[in-house]
């Protein structure tokens, strides 16, 4: 039953996209060109993509309560990320930048996350890169 009405509703959501595209492309266009209903098309796409960000979030969730056995790696995947976005956002400045114009987004706030985001996936990389020398010197000793 529930595959079946998942089915049911991707092929609404893609009969809906379809039509939409071709409204889209054969439709009328403003004075400059442009479609008339650019703006549909992108609400649309957001509608799409938070259905998407929804389900990523509640289909694990639903899968972590059927098997909690199995949810502790997970669990565990996200304290290590949330305890290395706490030590980049420690290291990251809030000094603000030196700009030959004003601009507003020069504040500690913005910086501080700026710069944890970037550190953040400095460290990422680096790990990354650490894994993957990791595993090729380790299938040579194999």
């Amino acid at each position: 039953m529930n595959n079946k009405l998942i089915r049911i509703l991707g092929i609404v959501l893609l009969a809906i996209s379809a039509v939409f595209g071709i409204i889209f492309y054969a439709g009328p266009e403003t004075a400059s060109g442009a479609p008339t209903f650019t703006n549909t098309i992108l609400l649309w796409a957001g509608i799409l993509a938070g259905i998407a960000a929804v389900l990523a979030l509640i289909f694990p969730l639903i899968e972590m309560v059927m098997h909690p056995k199995k949810a502790r790696g997970s669990l565990i995947g996200i304290l290590v990320l949330v305890v290395l976005g706490l030590i980049s956002y420690a290291l990251a400045s809030t000094e603000p930048l030196n700009f030959a114009k004003p601009n507003p987004q020069n504040v500690p706030q913005i910086l501080q996350l700026s710069g944890m985001g970037i550190i953040t996936m400095y460290i990422l990389v680096g790990l990354g890169i650490l894994s993957i020398i990791f595993t090729e010197i380790a299938k040579v000793f194999k």
